[in-house]
Order: structure tokens, then sequence, then C-alpha cells
């Protein structure tokens, strides 16, 4: 998967240009934020497609081809280079439709939902206050993501559902941005590479996102 981003690089210009002589984050001990971004699904397998491989015959398909993701987090900083980072995450629903006609005949049709939840941790790691850019930071870390899966179908006169949830860990990197609001509201632009999300390998997300910290 890959971010969608155009909406966040457009507010980020906002918030940038509306103090055009950007100031870095002063570095309070604690924090709490949220997070907004939105992931583009990319080589997304169609609904469709997976179904004639399963049943054969013929099917069409709708979905989602992307889904918003927000993140509520806090934060210390251990010293004015490295901070620790706890934070929750969890999407929107991302929605499919389908239908078809299998190779025995049988007309069907249904559809399927997924969402994404779980937890991150990273440390944070920023230059000194005095290069001016203690505001930068990189990020690394982990994280332990559930995707819960919904399907349901009709075929004829009988119907089905299913529910199921995959939860697993993987690893996480990233970098981005706190700039200064005011003394206890700042602004941050951050880019995370979450990996094997849910503990299916291969199942990566790239996330844009933007945001605003309390600080206290």
């Amino acid at each position: 998967m890959k971010t969608s981003f155009t909406s966040v690089v457009a507010l980020a210009a906002t918030l940038l240009a509306h103090s055009a002589m950007a100031q870095d984050a002063a570095p309070a001990k604690g924090y709490l934020g949220v997070e907004y971004g939105a992931v583009k699904f990319k080589d997304q397998t169609s609904v469709a497609s997976a179904l004639v491989s399963a049943v054969g015959g013929s099917a069409s398909s709708v979905q989602d081809t992307g889904i918003s993701v927000g993140r509520f987090f806090g934060g210390i900083n251990l010293t004015e280079n490295v901070g620790a980072e706890l934070g929750y995450v969890m999407s929107g629903t991302a929605n499919a439709t389908f239908s078809g006609v299998s190779r025995t005949s049988v007309a069907y049709s249904g559809s399927a939902s997924q969402k994404i939840s779980g937890f991150d941790y990273s440390a944070l790691i920023r230059p000194n206050v005095s290069t001016g850019f203690n505001g930068v930071f990189v990020r690394v870390g982990g994280h332990s993501m559930s995707i819960q899966t919904d399907v349901s179908i009709v075929t004829g006169s009988s119907s089905g559902v299913s529910n199921s949830t995959t939860s697993g860990t993987g690893s996480l990197i990233g970098l981005g941005y706190d700039g200064k609001i005011n003394d206890k509201l700042d602004f941050r632009i951050a880019y995370t590479s979450y990996n094997n999300v849910a503990g299916i390998s291969g199942n990566d997300s790239n996330l844009w996102t933007i945001g605003l910290i309390g600080k206290f």
C-alpha cells in the first residue's frame, strides 16, 4: 500500500505559509497529540479476480481504493536528542461489493469490509537544539496491529457471514517535523512506513500524516 497525500501536502503548505519563518518546537518534557492521514492501496488484488480464481465462472466487484487513518499518541522527551512515543492507530473501513456466477452456474452476491487497529511504539531521535533543527526527527520502532475482515454472501436461498481477525507484529521507520504554533501547541508533519501489518509478510503501509501536539 502507499499513501495518497495530496490533501496532506496542501494542508502542510498552508500551515507553513501561516508562519513564513517556521520555528522548531521547543522540546517539552511530555506531550499528547493526534494525527490524520490516508493510505492508498497499491497493487490491490481485485475481489472479482480472486473470486474467479477460487470458484471459476465470472464476477464483478466495486471496492475502495484507499482508507483513512487516525493516530492518537503520547510521548516524553528523555533528552533533547532522544524521546519515546506510544501511539494507537485506527483506520476507517474499506468496503467492497461483488456478484458473479460460479463455474457450476450458481449465482452469488455479497459484500466485504476491512479495518485496521493497533498500537505502535518508537524512539524519536533529533538533532541538538543548538543546530536549529531540533524539530526534525527520525522514528524507529515496532507495532502490533490487527485487521478485522467481515464478509457476507448470498447464493440463491442461502446466505453466510464470516468474521475474522488477523493479528501480528512488525517494524516501523519514519521521519517528521514538529513546528511551533505557540508555547503549548505544535503541528507535526510525518511519514511512517509500517512493515508487515498484522504480521502478514509483504503487507506494508506507507503513511503520511499531519497533526497537532499539546505540550505539558
